[in-house]
């Protein structure tokens, strides 16, 4: 899968609700437990969700300014 692809598909899962975020996040970890991952790596995985989930937050105002007026990053 090229990044691009990976890129969107990421995009339109962060555009969905918590709940279904949450939902999505199951729905993969049961579908890597039948790729043969260990009950403990699932359940690590679920934990890391529950730990991260609502505290994640973007750019503040400020950073978005200045990454956008910043001469060396302008272009990328």
């Amino acid at each position: 899968m090229s990044k691009e692809s990976i890129d969107s598909v990421l995009d339109a899962a962060r555009k969905l609700p918590l709940d279904e975020q949450h939902r999505l996040v199951k729905q993969l970890m049961k579908e890597l437990s039948q790729a043969k991952l260990s009950q403990q790596q699932i359940q690590e995985g679920l934990d890391a969700v529950e730990q991260t989930r609502g505290s994640m937050k973007g750019l503040d105002r400020e950073t978005i300014i200045w990454l956008a007026e910043d001469e060396e990053l302008c272009g990328y």
